[in-house]
C-alpha cells in the first residue's frame, strides 16, 4: 500500500446507498412488445445499484463535514510530477504498464478527470471502478473523493422466498447474483489548497477476488457506458424508425464487431427510457411540438379539446402543404379510423384523397377518444375550417353510422359512397347462401342501367331466399350509396372501396408504433408525411423527363396523352387506347346542336353506347358516363376520336387534376419537417467524410494522435465561442396565463389478458358459430351444408 498521507476524518454516506431499495418497483408491469420488454429490463438494470454499482454524482452520498474538522493534513504537498488536463492526455498514458507507485505522480484538474483516469487503469488491470465517499468542508465544497472497486461493499439483504423463517415478498423473477464481496481496493484523491489540483492521496490495489479476463472486462458495468456522441447517434436512429436491436447492429458494424462496442442493448434501452422521462406532460409536449412547427410552417392549423378532468380529449391538425393539396385534389375525400398507433390506444382518423399521380395523400389527421357522432361532426367542421370552407364533392367511408350522420350534417351536398369491400364482408356474415356473394357483387359493381339492376336484384333475392332478410332489405334501401347503376356520373376518382385508406394505415404503421407517446407519434407522423411527399417528387421527376415508347397504332393520340397526363394516369389511358381498337362507330346522327355517334363492338352488336359531340363547345359525352366518374376518357370516346382521326386528345377531355401541370402556379406553403439547407447539407457531408479519414489515419501512432487531437480541440473551442457569441440558441417561448399549462395526458387503457375474466362473472372465451347453419364447432369451409 502506497500512501500520500493518511488523515482521520469523517466521511459522507456511500453514494450508492439507497439504490438497493428501488429494484423491485417495476417487476409487476407487463409489456406489449419486444421494445417495451427491453425497456423494462433496462429499467431494472438501471435501478439495481446494489449489483451494478452507480456512477452518479454525489447527490445521495454527499454530506458536509463536521464542524471543527482540520484541513491541514489534506493540503500536504504530494510528490506529483505529471499533469493530466483532459481526455486528450489520457490517450498517451500506457495504463497496461502503469503501477501503483506511478499513479501517485499524476494530478488532475477536477474529480471527473481523476475518476476517468482511475477507470481506465482499472479496465487495463481486470476490474472496474465506481465513485464512493466524498468529503466536504465547512463551506459545502467537495475536497476529497474516494473511488472503489466495483465489488466493494456487501449486498443488502432483501426479501426472498423465506427470510428469518418468515415468508418473504413473492418475486416474479429469480434473484440476481450478488457481485459484492467487500473488496478493499480503492483510490482516494483530494484537492490541493493552493493550486486547486486534485492529487492521489492514497491508493490500495489489494483485491480479494479473481480479476476479470481482458476479453471480458468490457462487460463490467462501469465500462459499459454510452458517451454523448453515441447517445446523439442513437436518438437519430430512433427518429428514423430504427429499432434498438437494429441500432446495436449498426454500432457493431461501425466499430468492427460487437466486441468493440463499449455498451450493450440494455444501456441503449436505458438511454431510451431516460429520453421518455424528460417530458413532464406528454399532452403539453405535443402541443409545444405543433407550436414550434408552426414557426416553420405558418399554414399549420391544429385544434384540441380536453375533458372535465383536464385531459387531452381530441386533437386535429393539418399542415400548409396538405391544405394546398386539398384545394387541388379535395374533390374526393376518404376517411377511416385506425388503432394501436400510440400508447394511449387513441383512434387515429386520417382524411385522405388521390393526387395527380393517383397516389394516396393525407389532407388532415386527428387523434380522438371515441368514435361518436358528435366527435366526427367536430372533426369535419375543423376540416372545413382548415380547408377554407371547401367541401368535398364525394366522400367514401366504411359505412359507420356515426360517420354517415356526421357527413349529412356537415357535407349535406356531398355524394356519400359505402365501401364495397365492407359490404361484401357483411354479406358473408348476414346471408347464409353461398351464391349470394357473387350475384350481389355483380349488382353492385357492374356497369348496369337502373332497370337492369332492378331486374338482377329481384332475381337474386328470389333465388337466394332473402325476401325476409332484414339486412338485405336495409341494404336495398341504401342502394343509391353503393350501386354503380345509381352513382353513374358522380366523380369518385376511381374510389370504390376504402382499400386505399387501409393501405395508408399500413404505411403509417411502419413509422409509428403502439408504444409511441404523443410527441414521438407526432414526430414520426410528420416523418411519414415527408416520405410521402418525397415519393410524389420522384413521381413528378419521372413524369417530366423522358418520352414514352408508342404501344398502339394510334400514335398521335398516344403521344398527346403522354404529353398531358402523369405516368400513372397515362397508363390507364393507354389501356383505353388498346381497348378502343376493338370498337367501331356503326353510324351517327347529326342534329342542329350536336352529333351522336353509335359505338359497338366488332364481335358483339347487341350492346351500343351513344357518344355525343357538341358542335359549339367540342365537348364529348358518353352514355356510360365514365368520363364524369373517373375523369379520363372512356373507350367509346377514344373510339370516336380514332374515327374522326383527331391529331390529339381534345382539351375538353383532359381533367386538370390528372395532368403534369396540376400544381403549376401554386406556391406551396410550409416546408418539410427537418429539411436542411442544401449548402449546409453539402458542407456537413464533406466535413464528416474528411474527419472520418483523418481519425482513421491519426489513431495509429501516438505522435499523430496527440497533434491531431490538439488541432481538433482547438478548432472546436474556437467555433463554439463563435457560436455562443452569435447567440445561436433556440428560444423558449413562455406564454403568460397559457390555458394549456394545466393540460393533462390522456388515460392509458387498462390491459386485460385474454381469458382473464373473473370467476363468477359469466365471461369466458367466445364460442364461434358457423356462418351457414349457425352451429358451433365448425366454420363455413367445413360445414356439411356447403358441401351438399
Amino acid at each position: 500500500m502506497v500512501e500520500g498521507g493518511e488523515v482521520d476524518v469523517h466521511v459522507s454516506v456511500d453514494e450508492e446507498q439507497g439504490a438497493d431499495a428501488e429494484q423491485e418497483s417495476g417487476d409487476e408491469q407487463g409489456t406489449d412488445s419486444d421494445e417495451e420488454e427491453g425497456e423494462k429490463e433496462a429499467d431494472e438494470e438501471q435501478e439495481s445499484g446494489d449489483e451494478q454499482g452507480t456512477d452518479s454524482d454525489e447527490e445521495e452520498g454527499e454530506k458536509e463535514a463536521e464542524n471543527g474538522q482540520n484541513e491541514q493534513n489534506v493540503d500536504v504537498e504530494p510528490p506529483s510530477e505529471i499533469a493530466i488536463n483532459g481526455l486528450e492526455d489520457l490517450g498517451i498514458v500506457n495504463f497496461k504498464q502503469l503501477s501503483v507507485n506511478d499513479i501517485v505522480t499524476y494530478h488532475f484538474p477536477d474529480r471527473e478527470v481523476a475518476y476517468l483516469f482511475y477507470s481506465w487503469y482499472a479496465r487495463m488491470h481486470g476490474f472496474a471502478a465506481r465513485k464512493a465517499k466524498v468529503l466536504k468542508n465547512n463551506h459545502g465544497d467537495v475536497i476529497q473523493q474516494r473511488f472503489v472497486c466495483f465489488r466493494e461493499g456487501k449486498r443488502k439483504e432483501k426479501a426472498g422466498p423465506e427470510v428469518d423463517g418468515h415468508a418473504g415478498e413473492k418475486r416474479k423473477r429469480f434473484p440476481r447474483k450478488s457481485t459484492r464481496c467487500e473488496c478493499k481496493a480503492y483510490c482516494q484523491v483530494h484537492v490541493h489548497k493552493d493550486n486547486k489540483r486534485w492529487h492521489v492521496r492514497s491508493i490500495c490495489d489489494d483485491h480479494n477476488h479473481v480479476l476479470v479476463e481482458e476479453k471480458m472486462i468490457g462487460l463490467a458495468p462501469t465500462h459499459r457506458r454510452m458517451n454523448e456522441a453515441d447517445i446523439t447517434q442513437l436518438n437519430c436512429f430512433r427518429k428514423s424508425g430504427i429499432t434498438t436491436p437494429q441500432a446495436y447492429g449498426v454500432f457493431a458494424n461501425q466499430m468492427g464487431g460487437y466486441q468493440n462496442v463499449p455498451f450493450g442493448p440494455r444501456q441503449m434501452y436505458n438511454e431510451k427510457f431516460k429520453k421518455k422521462k424528460v417530458d413532464v406532460c406528454d399532452a403539453r409536449g405535443v402541443i409545444g411540438f405543433l407550436r414550434n412547427l408552426k414557426e416553420k410552417d405558418p399554414g399549420l392549423m391544429w385544434k384540441h379539446t380536453y375533458n372535465e378532468e383536464g385531459r387531452l380529449d381530441k386533437l386535429f391538425w393539418s399542415d400548409g402543404i396538405s391544405q394546398d393539396n386539398y384545394l387541388l385534389f379535395g374533390d374526393v375525400l376518404a376517411f377511416d379510423a385506425t388503432y394501436k398507433k400510440n400508447k394511449y390506444k387513441r383512434p387515429l382518423v386520417l382524411f385522405s384523397g388521390a393526387n395527380h399521380h393517383n397516389q394516396t395523400i393525407i389532407f388532415a389527421a386527428a387523434l380522438v377518444s371515441d368514435e361518436k357522432e358528435e366527435t366526427y361532426v367536430w372533426l369535419l367542421h375543423n376540416l372545413l375550417d382548415a380547408m377554407r370552407g371547401k367541401a368535398p364533392v364525394s366522400v367514401i367511408t366504411d359505412g359507420d353510422v356515426a360517420m354517415k350522420n356526421a357527413i349529412k350534417i356537415v357535407f349535406p351536398n356531398a355524394h356519400h359512397r359505402l365501401c364495397a369491400w365492407h359490404l361484401l364482408r357483411n354479406a358473408v356474415s348476414n346471408v347464409a347462401e353461398p351464391k349470394f356473394i357473387q350475384m350481389f357483387s355483380r349488382c353492385m359493381l357492374w356497369d348496369l342501367e337502373i332497370v337492369e339492376f332492378e331486374d338482377r336484384w329481384a332475381q337474386m333475392v328470389i333465388e337466394c331466399g332473402c325476401e325476409e332478410n332484414v339486412w338485405v332489405q336495409d341494404l336495398y334501401e341504401r342502394r343509391k350509396m353503393w350501386a354503380a347503376a345509381y352513382m353513374r356520373g358522380e366523380f369518385f376518382a376511381g374510389f370504390r372501396t376504402t382499400s386505399r385508406v387501409e393501405g395508408l394505415h399500413a404505411q403509417v404503421g411502419k413509422f409509428v408504433d403502439s408504444w409511441n407517446n404523443l410527441t414521438d407519434f407526432m414526430h414520426n407522423f410528420f416523418r411519414y408525411m415527408s416520405y410521402q411527399r418525397q415519393r410524389e417528387l420522384e413521381a413528378d421527376f419521372a413524369s417530366m423527363h423522358g418520352d414514352h415508347v408508342p404501344q398502339t397504332q394510334l400514335k398521335r393520340l398516344e403521344k398527346s396523352a403522354s404529353n398531358h397526363y402523369t405516368n400513372n394516369i397515362f397508363r390507364l389511358v393507354s389501356k383505353g387506347l388498346h381497348r378502343c381498337l376493338m370498337l367501331k362507330v356503326s353510324l351517327f346522327k347529326e342534329t342542329s346542336t350536336c352529333i351522336i355517334y353509335f359505338v359497338e363492338r366488332f364481335s358483339l352488336s347487341s350492346r351500343r353506347w351513344n357518344v355525343t359531340l357538341c358542335k359549339t363547345t367540342s365537348e364529348f359525352k358518353c352514355s356510360c358516363m365514365r368520363m364524369e366518374s373517373y375523369g379520363i376518357p372512356c373507350d367509346h370516346i377514344l373510339a370516336v376520336c380514332r374515327y374522326l382521326d383527331l391529331p390529339g386528345i381534345p382539351s375538353s377531355l383532359i381533367m386538370g387534376r390528372w395532368t403534369k401541370d396540376a400544381k403549376e402556379g401554386l406556391e406551396l406553403r410550409g416546408e418539410q419537417l427537418g429539411a436542411w439547407d442544401p449548402m449546409d447539407l453539402c458542407r456537413f457531408t464533406v466535413l464528416r467524410e474528411n474527419c472520418r479519414r483523418m481519425s482513421k489515419a491519426a489513431c495509429r501512432a501516438r505522435e499523430t494522435f496527440r497533434d491531431t487531437n490538439e488541432l481538433v480541440l482547438k478548432q472546436a473551442r474556437r467555433l463554439e465561442k463563435l457560436e455562443k457569441g452569435d447567440g445561436v440558441q433556440q428560444a423558449v417561448h413562455v406564454v403568460a396565463n397559457d390555458p394549456e399549462q394545466f393540460l393533462r395526458d390522456p388515460l392509458k387503457p387498462i390491459k386485460r389478458r385474454i381469458g382473464s375474466a373473473s370467476r363468477g362473472s359469466g365471461l369466458g372465451r367466445r364460442t364461434s358459430h358457423c356462418g351457414l347453419c349457425g352451429g358451433a364447432g365448425h366454420n363455413r369451409k367445413t360445414c356439411l351444408r356447403a358441401t351438399q
